[in-house]
C-alpha cells in the first residue's frame, strides 16, 4: 500500500512539472550586439537587454515587442560603448533581435527570437 501511494505521488509530480509552461528567456545575436529578454519582479520576459560586444565605433541596439502594443517595433538603443548593457522594464515582451548600426551601408540584424 504504501508503495502504491509513494508512485501515486510521483506520477502527479511529474504529471505537473510536464504540465506547466516554462519560461525561456529570449536571445539574438548579430556581429557587435546582444540582445536578449529576462524576467523583472514581476514579468516574465519583461526586460529588453541589448549588449554592445565590439569596440568598434559603431551603437548596438535591439528591437522587440511587447504583448501591451502588439504589433509595435520598439527600439533600444546602447550608445555606451563595447561590454556594457543597457535594459528596458515593461510588459512581456513576445520578440526580440539584435541590431548593429552600419556607418557606411544598411544596418545588420540578427534574427528575430520569438
Amino acid at each position: 500500500m504504501a508503495i502504491a501511494k509513494r508512485i501515486a505521488a510521483v506520477t502527479l509530480g511529474v504529471s505537473a512539472l510536464l504540465a506547466s509552461a516554462p519560461a525561456f528567456a529570449l536571445s539574438s545575436t548579430t556581429a557587435g550586439s546582444d540582445a536578449w529578454t529576462s524576467n523583472t519582479s514581476t514579468t516574465t520576459n519583461g526586460r529588453a537587454n541589448v549588449k554592445d560586444t565590439s569596440a568598434d565605433s559603431r551603437s548596438a541596439y535591439g528591437e522587440y515587442e511587447r504583448r501591451t502594443d502588439p504589433g509595435t517595433v520598439k527600439t533600444l538603443w546602447n550608445k555606451s560603448g563595447s561590454g556594457t548593457t543597457v535594459s528596458s522594464d515593461g510588459g512581456t515582451i513576445y520578440k526580440i533581435r539584435a541590431c548593429r548600426q552600419e556607418q557606411w551601408a544598411s544596418n545588420t540584424c540578427g534574427a528575430w527570437a520569438a
